[in-house]
């Protein structure tokens, strides 16, 4: 679910007419943008809430299956991933190229990754 994600929203920011792009970009009214971020930032931490919850995550669970682990914080998680999206959406529209953005997701999306590794594997030449 969260690999699906993750590959649609890359390939939405590297649209650039997308709601994503244009959600994040520097211009428009600040409160109304700053509101939109905060509520997107919301809905990330409740999304990161109940896959913590659920155990549906890779590594991100204590020796018991049913116990969340305790030192991920979704509200800190939630800005973090807002922060990859919008520093390497920025990056990757300059760059013409989604590297960066999914190195960026790649850090930011770690705690709560699957076993098995279903992110770009290239290095920057490729």
């Amino acid at each position: 679910m969260l690999a699906d994600w993750r590959r649609r929203v890359v390939k939405e920011l590297m649209t650039p007419r997308s709601p994503y792009a244009l959600a994040l970009r520097h211009s428009g009214d600040v409160p109304e943008r700053a509101a939109l971020l905060d509520r997107w930032r919301e809905l990330i931490a409740e999304t990161l809430e109940r896959l913590l919850q659920s155990g549906a995550v890779g590594n991100s669970l204590c020796s018991s299956a049913q116990t969340p682990r305790g030192d991920i914080d979704a509200q800190k998680a939630a800005v973090l991933i807002l922060a990859a999206l919008h520093g390497g959406s920025t990056l990757s529209q300059i760059a013409r190229d989604p590297w960066p953005l999914n190195a960026a997701l790649d850090f930011a999306l770690a705690p709560f990754a699957a076993t098995e590794d279903d992110g770009p594997t290239r290095t920057r030449n490729e």
